[in-house]
């Protein structure tokens, strides 16, 4: 068993003293806490700010001014605050109230497969509040598979699991068997996936994301591949107060006698897709992750 280390406790006792006070707080007083948060955070971690800013540059180069990239920066520190008051106050949410703080668009485009007895693979990333995203279709009554990574800190990632276990969001964690893959995908099942970040140990490919390739998961793109069932883009967005969940109809992919051909031009289709929903709400993603860190 590993051995607990102290920081992580202390870390972990104060997140649970202000989980405590944010959620007894209306939602509403939470959120602009949780903004405040942000933008302290963004003036304490001098190094995820640089990283951002410097992605930022890559990014946008001159198109837009420092001032507006600045701007970005600490946008997307404030979203992450008002996210962390959202999953701290997910058990306030149920299928009596959830749409009045979440509208969705487009859930023609997965119904029409659910009718049908298909599934397919729902087109994420992290963009908004994602983890609201699952919460928010497991309280609407949809069988809800995520593919996720774990948490670093054991004791979050309890926490987590309890909130997703009592709103029906099963994770699928990418350390696991791609055989649980599979099995939903027979039982006609939706998986959600989030291919927008360079992650070691993922099999991916390099193509273009604004402008410069990036090192990108291509597994939506070899199941499609594989088994033929649709990719459908599906993404929540911020707004003044509340979210809007955008659902598109399935993406045209190819499928030739050129598999690997397939995979690299299906998985630069969807990252074009992507790239279009970063470039409109440009606050709402995580610019400092390192997204150019795996070079050809």
């Amino acid at each position: 068993m590993a051995k607990k280390k102290p920081h992580h406790v202390v870390i972990f006792l104060l997140f649970r003293i202000v989980s405590f006070l944010i959620f007894i707080l209306p939602l509403k007083l939470g959120l602009k806490i949780g903004q405040r948060i942000g933008r302290l955070v963004f003036c304490l971690l001098k190094k995820e700010r640089q990283k951002a800013a410097g992605n930022l540059d890559i990014a946008f180069g001159d198109s837009k001014s420092q001032k507006e990239k600045e701007d970005i920066a600490r946008g997307v520190f404030e979203n992450l605050g008002k996210n962390l008051v959202e999953v701290i106050s997910l058990s306030k949410f149920n299928s009596r109230n959830i749409d009045r703080y979440i509208a969705c668009k487009g859930l023609e485009n997965i119904e029409q497969f659910l009718k049908q007895g298909k599934g397919g693979i729902a087109l994420s990333a992290h963009l908004g509040n994602w983890e609201l995203l699952a919460h928010y279709f497991g309280i609407k009554g949809y069988s809800v598979n995520v593919i996720a990574r774990r948490v670093r800190m054991d004791r979050f990632e309890g926490i987590l699991r309890k909130i997703r276990k009592r709103n029906n969001v099963n994770v699928i964690y990418r350390d696991t068997s791609s055989r649980n893959l599979f099995s939903l995908i027979k039982k006609n099942q939706f998986i959600a996936m989030m291919p927008d970040q360079d992650m070691d140990g993922v099999s991916g490919v390099f193509v273009d994301f604004f402008g410069k390739k990036a090192y990108t998961p291509n597994g939506a793109a070899v199941l499609n591949y594989l088994t033929g069932i649709p990719v459908i883009p599906c993404f929540i967005v911020r707004k003044k107060y509340g979210h809007e969940i955008r659902v598109e109809r399935p993406l045209e992919l190819i499928k030739t006698q050129d598999k690997d051909g397939d995979i690299v031009e299906n998985t630069q289709r969807y990252t074009k897709v992507i790239e279009d929903y970063v470039r409109e709400f440009p606050s709402q993603w995580v610019w400092f992750h390192d997204r150019w860190k795996t070079r050809p």
